[in-house]
């Protein structure tokens, strides 16, 4: 070898060294004992060591993880065996305690005799890597989203939550499948799965990313609504997909509660709208009945017994009454209704209104009562409650134009503290379309003028007043229950018979009269005239008061509407209170404006429903002269 070659050989070495130094990746070399015999910069930097202090010690045992060391010290003795290269992860320890992955290529050192001399590794510490890919799987695998990553032949990946969404037990059910497999024949927009697949793909690839409503359906046939992302990517040179479920299982039953309970907000709103509309029209309806009533019993008033007129107007009278009871189902219906409070028997009511339902039904329609309790205290209005149960009771018969049988069942539910009836019949049932609108005022499915569509809403309103509910179950052909559940009362009667001063007494007694309506005022002044009572007349609360300033020695009693322009009814009440606190007041009224107006203030004030009996008027008035 001349000078020149030995000259050139050792500056290669030397250029070796110095790449082999200089080289990013951690370059050692290891004897067949695993000692150390090459370390370069890298290796010093990353283990903290430096080459004089690596040199000879035995790189297992020193610089990795004690978990990885047997499976180190196998795949060193198969490179020293002949096998060829390995690409293999370990982790290494240093000096201060910390951790690194590194990415190895091993490779067997042989002399030129052939001799093996050792091993050198080559390794890439590659910790960021594996902690990102970490990150990555943990996400993946504890998204509650169902995440996916499929091309054209389907799908390549996919998390947990994926599987469950579709019902699935094992990854190797959906690999390599479209995921439209998992569908149900049509959309619940009417179009077919596959086809609504395919269209959206073609929307997804030319925007590159999409987002749309799905359903999905399990083995079992259960369907599951889910919200897709997808968004087309590029991995290994190929273009895949990656894809996101999100269950909207409970968004579905939210909107459909929300749709509930916005439905029911409607109806209370409508029926409240409707509700005061009818007070107000049976308000001034009552006035109007009011005036006839008290001119058709002056004229009766008038007549001698033998005349065939007053048969006319006791027809008049009559229809007077009945057309008063249609305000009473509008008022109870508005929860308007002027009502006396008492504790009730239920199923004593109802054992008192049997005779008069049995005579209200045909010959085929048979009523029976199931009470054996004693105890099924309500507090309501006995003539309210009264009316509910005749309600209930028509409507059942109605729906058995062929006969039929109705059964009214009461007991006391002590543990929910309830009084529970349900009026059942054999009828023909009721539609869901019916059902959902069973309480709606003036809703009716009887021919056009057989029926007012009041009954039923007037027995929501009068029960909903009370503090109760009313529920309806039913199927077509196979009847109807009506299910009314009050709150049970412990409380004493409080029905007492005021005493009734002798008429007579009647004859001395100055009564100040002020309503707007003049038929009203007129005829009630003559009707109490005519019954030995003197009166003063006011066309408003204003004038009245201004009566009674300059007659109150003389006035005995005010009888007012309460409802007037200007000074109302109240307002006069409290004025005539504030001059004289003890003096006596009676209000009549269309509908229980009380409950609307605050008389905090105002005690023993008795109001009596337009249109009134005189009889009942007159008691009233009696009773405030006498208190």
């Amino acid at each position: 070898m001349n000078s020149q070659q030995f000259h050139s050989d050792a500056d290669d070495t030397s250029l070796l060294a110095a790449i082999v130094d200089t080289a990013g990746s951690v370059i050692l070399g290891l004897r067949p004992d695993q000692t150390i015999f090459a370390w370069n910069r890298a290796a010093e930097l990353l283990y903290q060591t430096s080459r004089e202090q690596a040199i000879g010690l035995d790189y297992v045992e020193r610089f990795i993880a004690p978990e990885h060391r047997p499976f180190v010290s196998a795949d060193i003795r198969e490179v020293l065996a002949g096998k060829r290269t390995l690409n293999f992860e370990d982790d290494s320890i240093l000096p201060d305690g910390s951790r690194r992955t590194l990415l190895w290529n091993v490779t067997r050192v042989v002399r030129a005799d052939g001799t093996v001399q050792g091993i050198v590794a080559i390794g890439q510490d590659i910790t960021e890597r594996k902690e990102a890919e970490e990150r990555f799987r943990v996400i993946f695998e504890h998204a509650q989203d169902g995440l996916l990553l499929s091309d054209q032949g389907g799908v390549i990946d996919c998390n947990p939550a994926a599987l469950q969404i579709l019902g699935l037990s094992d990854k190797e059910q959906l690999l390599g499948k479209r995921p439209a497999l998992f569908s149900p024949s049509v959309q619940p927009d009417g179009l077919p799965s596959d086809a609504k697949s395919r269209a959206l793909g073609a929307v997804t690839l030319s925007k590159g990313a999409h987002t749309f409503d799905w359903v999905h359906q399990r083995p079992d046939g259960q369907q599951v609504p889910v919200e897709v992302s997808v968004q087309h990517t590029a991995l290994n040179g190929r273009r895949v997909s990656v894809v996101a479920w999100r269950d909207q299982t409970r968004r579905v039953e939210l909107e459909r509660e929300r749709a509930l309970i916005q439905e029911r907000l409607d109806l209370a709103q409508k029926m409240e709208a409707v509700g005061q509309l009818a007070g107000g029209v049976a308000h001034d309806f009552n006035n109007l009945l009011a005036a006839i009533r008290n001119a058709v019993q002056l004229a009766i008033d008038e007549l001698p017994e033998q005349v065939v007129a007053r048969e006319d107007l006791d027809v008049a009278l009559q229809t007077a009454e009945r057309a008063a009871g249609l305000t009473r189902q509008l008022l109870a219906f508005s929860r308007q209704q002027p009502r006396t409070i008492d504790v009730l028997d239920l199923a004593a009511v109802v054992r008192d209104l049997m005779p008069l339902l049995r005579t209200s039904l045909p010959s085929g329609v048979s009523v029976r009562l199931a009470a054996d309790t004693a105890d099924a205290r309500i507090l309501a209005d006995r003539s309210q409650i009264e009316q509910v149960v005749f309600n209930l009771v028509l409507n059942a018969r109605d729906a058995m134009p062929n006969g039929g049988q109705v059964v009214i069942s009461v007991w006391v539910d002590h543990v929910r503290q309830r009084v529970l009836m349900n009026v059942s019949d054999t009828g023909t049932g009721i539609d869901e379309g019916t059902r959902q609108r069973i309480f709606e005022p003036f809703f009716t499915t009887k021919p056009m003028g057989s029926g007012t569509g009041l009954g039923l809403s007037v027995v929501y309103g009068v029960i909903t007043q009370a503090g109760g509910t009313v529920q309806v179950d039913s199927e077509l052909g196979r009847g109807t229950t009506m299910r009314v559940s009050l709150p049970l009362t412990r409380g004493a009667d409080r029905l007492t018979q005021a005493p009734s001063p002798d008429p007579a007494e009647d004859r001395s007694k100055l009564v100040l009269l002020a309503d707007d309506e003049v038929s009203v005022r007129t005829t009630t002044r003559r009707l109490l005239e005519r019954n030995g009572w003197r009166v003063m007349e006011a066309s408003n609360g204003e004038e009245a008061f201004a009566l009674f300033l300059a007659h109150r020695d003389q006035i005995h009693l005010v009888l007012s509407d309460v409802r007037m322009p200007g000074v109302d009814g109240v307002e006069l009440a409290r004025r005539v209170r504030s001059v004289l606190p003890e003096f006596p007041i009676v209000f009549f009224s269309g509908y229980d404006e009380l409950e609307q107006s605050d008389v905090s203030e105002l005690s023993n004030v008795p109001l009596v429903a337009k249109p009134f009996a005189l009889n009942a008027l007159l008691q009233v008035l009696r009773q405030a002269v006498a208190d």
